[in-house]
Order: structure tokens, then C-alpha cells, then sequence
């Protein structure tokens, strides 16, 4: 067989499952891993490719509380060293980290925009999703739950846009569960009015 195109991590999976299963070598998987320097060689090599990942995560776990703390940009790339990563590197991964941190705490933060575009939002598409309510119970005369679903995501993204922010705000995920179950009867309502 041959191992040639194989990556370091295949390879060593290729060397562990034969002498698992057999208890010793192919000659060509042996040549291949001789020719990458030896099995030592390539156990080192997949551990600093793990290396840099690993040092990224750890920045993120740093930089995210300064940011919650409200810390300026100057002293978490102070705070911010690593013995894996370059300069460059470093500065462009604590940038990275900085700017996420900043962007989900815009997200998960309540504001002014956040409660008055989810009222507006709330009343939007209570309005519109009642109304797909009442036309599929016009058309058909039944009642499709499935329905909930559709009104579910129609809420949440006219809740999205009028707000900016996603459904890891707490309130713009409450909205829009809430217009969604408020629709049914909603629709109801609708129907009986004006059938009626």
C-alpha cells in the first residue's frame, strides 16, 4: 500500500491499528514513516500543529472577560503574551478575539433599539403570522400546527432586522417564542370575526 499521501495523523492511526490487529509493521508504512523522520518526528509534528489552535482558544478565554469588564483595547494587548505565537500573529488573533468579544456583547446587551424593536416586532409579526393563521384555516377549514414553526422563524427574523441583534438576546428570543404562541389565538380571533 501506499502511505505517501497519507497526513501525519493517518499515518500514525495506519501504525497504532496494525500493531493493534496484527502485531507488527507493513513494510511500506514502516519506509513512510522512516522517510518523515521517524515515529517520534511525526508525534512531535502533530502536537504543534495543535500547538497554535490551542494558544488561540486560550487569547479568547483571556480577551473575552477584559472586554466584559470594559477594559481598553491598549491593555488587553498588554495583558495578551504567548510564547506559540509571533508578534504579528498575536496581534492579529487579539484583534480577532477583541472584535468578537465586542460584537457578542452588542448582541447579548438590552438596550433602548432592543425592547422597542422587539414591542414593534412583536406586534409585526403577531400581525402577519395571525393572518397566515386565519387565510390557512379560510382555505382549508383545519387547523396545521406545523404552522408554528413558519410562525416561529417569520417572528424571529422581523424581530432580527427591527433589532439587529440574533436569539442570543434573551429578549428577542422571548419576543419572538411569544408572538409566535400569541398568533394561534390571534388567528382564531380573526377567523371567527369574520366568518361570523
Amino acid at each position: 500500500m501506499n502511505y505517501v499521501k497519507y497526513t501525519d495523523d493517518d499515518l500514525l492511526e495506519a501504525h497504532d491499528s496494525m500493531l493493534d490487529y496484527s502485531g507488527t509493521l507493513d513494510e511500506s508504512l514502516d519506509k513512510e514513516i522512516q522517510d518523515r523522520g521517524g515515529l517520534d518526528q511525526i508525534k512531535q509534528n502533530i502536537r504543534e500543529r495543535k500547538l497554535v489552535p490551542d494558544e488561540i482558544r486560550r487569547i479568547n478565554k483571556i480577551v473575552y472577560p477584559l472586554i466584559m469588564e470594559g477594559k481598553d483595547t491598549e491593555s488587553i494587548k498588554k495583558l495578551a503574551t504567548s510564547d506559540v505565537l509571533d508578534q504579528l500573529q498575536l496581534t492579529y488573533v487579539v484583534d480577532l478575539a477583541i472584535e468578537d468579544a465586542k460584537s457578542h456583547y452588542k448582541n447579548v446587551s438590552v438596550n433602548s433599539r432592543t425592547i422597542i424593536g422587539s414591542i414593534i416586532g412583536f406586534i409585526v409579526a403577531s400581525l402577519l403570522s395571525a393572518g397566515l393563521w386565519w387565510y390557512t384555516i379560510l382555505l382549508t377549514g383545519k387547523i396545521y400546527y406545523i404552522l408554528i414553526g413558519v410562525t416561529v422563524i417569520v417572528s424571529y427574523l422581523i424581530i432580527r432586522i427591527l433589532t439587529g441583534q440574533n436569539f442570543r438576546n434573551v429578549v428577542v428570543f422571548i419576543a419572538s417564542f411569544i408572538s409566535a404562541f400569541a398568533a394561534i389565538p390571534l388567528g382564531l380571533w380573526i377567523y371567527r370575526i369574520i366568518t361570523t
